[in-house]
């Protein structure tokens, strides 16, 4: 099956309803209302390349990832990526990213038949459709996008640009000066008024509640025994700064874990 055809077969609403909640689009409604009309363009824009003589001697994949350390959450992902011939290997297919690659030459290209198998049809399709979107959501916008860095990589190499090395001694926290940001986080929080502990806690307590079980069953203790284990990988990002709910994310997350524990403990004097 081609990509076009594979992408024809879904509606934009289903196509939706994979990246909405595969890559959590929908948490702010007027932001998530403008990608889904960017979406539904690529998408439209895609199928309207679909032509006979495009290339079609690419394969393209859709691969499940798991990364686990120390037996922790497992992080887990989906990613695409294009088979192409090799012509200096006896045309055995190697690997390569698909962000940059004209729309026209993906279009018509088949779809691994081994991810369709294992995902499916649906989450390959708007798999696919992310993956290409990352620079843009218009052929004419990742064009341009791949000129630009084409321009810079010219320029890096035929001196024009600049270029220093990495010292990654810059790259390493201070860990006094990390110390004192998180005493100074944790002094804030425990003299804060109660409606603002009860905020920043709420956000804490969602994150541990099973699907089926109401927050306000759990006990602070029995919260703050799950924190322990979890609180690390909670993903607390808000882009907007003037939301000081996201301020209060913000300033809870730049503390390690150990600290955020005994931060919520302090905070409600309660033993665990």
């Amino acid at each position: 099956m081609t990509f076009y055809e594979l992408l024809s077969k879904f509606p934009i609403e289903e196509l939706w309803y994979i990246l909405r909640h595969r890559h959590d689009l929908s948490s702010k409604p007027i932001k998530a209302e403008r990608l889904y009309k960017l979406y539904k363009s690529a998408r439209n824009e895609l199928l309207a390349l679909h032509a006979d003589n495009n290339p079609a001697d690419n394969v393209l994949v859709c691969e499940f990832t798991v990364e686990s350390t120390d037996g922790g959450v497992p992080d887990s992902w989906i990613h695409c990526n294009m088979l192409s011939p090799n012509e200096e290997n006896n045309g055995e297919m190697q690997q390569y990213a698909m962000d940059f690659v004209p729309w026209n030459e993906l279009i018509d290209c088949r779809v691994s038949n081994e991810s369709l198998a294992k995902l499916g049809e649906l989450v390959c399709a708007a798999e696919l459709l992310w993956e290409i979107t990352f620079y843009g959501f218009s052929k004419s916008t990742v064009a341009y996008e791949s000129n630009k860095l084409n321009e810079i990589c010219d320029d890096i190499r035929s001196g024009k640009a600049k270029t220093y090395p990495l010292d990654t001694n810059d790259l390493k926290l201070n860990e006094s000066d990390t110390v004192e940001e998180e005493k100074a986080i944790i002094d804030w929080f425990v003299k804060a008024p109660k409606n603002v502990k009860d905020i920043f806690f709420g956000f804490y307590a969602a994150d541990v509640c099973g699907r089926d079980e109401d927050v306000d069953d759990i006990t602070v203790g029995e919260t703050l025994k799950r924190l322990k284990a979890i609180i690390y990988e909670c993903s607390l990002e808000d882009d907007d700064d003037e939301d000081y709910l996201g301020l209060l994310r913000s300033m809870g997350n730049s503390m390690d874990v150990n600290c955020q524990f005994m931060l919520l403990s302090k905070m409600f004097e309660c033993e665990v």
